[in-house]
């Protein structure tokens, strides 16, 4: 069975779709209860620990995203926030949207909602 004709002699194993920093955040995470995330790697990271769920880095994920919650970037986390099923922080950012209407809609990330993910 392990030897077989199904073995790989490869010593990488390929994750495709898993970003190598969002990666190296989980291992680092679960080794040391290290977090590091940053604004370039926080939905990378988020949805790996998704994947394999770890949910205290999911938690420390969302918490860096709610702390960067702004009018400018409020419509581009309520997209991800719907698609990673995270009710929480996509009422946070509907709240924002609602204080700050004017400068959310001026906001790069408002052309890009996605009106399949059932906004009312």
């Amino acid at each position: 069975m392990f030897n077989g004709g199904m073995a790989t002699t490869s010593t990488e194993i390929e994750l495709p779709d898993v970003e190598p920093a969002a990666f190296l955040a989980l291992l680092k995470f679960l080794y040391s209860d290290e977090v590091q995330i940053g604004p370039e790697t926080v939905m990378t990271t988020l949805y790996t620990a998704k994947k394999y769920a770890v949910p205290a880095l999911e938690a420390h994920c969302v918490e860096f995203l709610k702390k960067n919650l702004r009018a400018d970037n409020a419509f581009m986390l309520l997209t991800q926030a719907r698609l990673f099923d995270e009710p929480q922080l996509a009422s946070l950012c509907l709240e924002n949207i609602d204080k700050n209407t004017s400068d959310a809609i001026n906001a790069e990330g408002f052309t890009d909602i996605d009106l399949g993910l059932g906004w009312v």
